[in-house]
């Protein structure tokens, strides 16, 4: 039986969505959408906008902007698990 190597490459995103949004970037949206429930806590008005749009503002970010060849969600996770992981210290004289 002959093995034969497939090439593949994970970079790409199928667009599901009317062939413009991709199920991650969908994703993103509809979390979006559904921050809006943080207007309805009792906190001044000022704080929920302020909590609202950022959080917009980041899933939108995280949905569409691209740095370099990853997507800014992915760069994200990578820092934060860089930011957490175990680090070893070597301390020499």
């Amino acid at each position: 039986m002959s093995l034969y190597k497939v090439p593949f490459d994970f970079t790409h995103e199928e667009k599901v969505f009317g062939g413009y949004l991709s199920l991650r970037q969908m994703l993103y949206m509809i979390a979006s959408v559904i921050s809006v429930g943080i207007l309805f806590i009792h906190i001044p008005i000022m704080a929920k906008t302020i909590i609202f749009l950022s959080i917009v503002a980041m899933f939108m970010t995280f949905a569409f902007l691209k740095i370099g060849n990853i997507y800014a969600d992915k760069y994200f996770f990578n820092i934060l698990k860089y930011i957490c992981r175990k680090k070893i210290f070597i301390f020499e004289r």
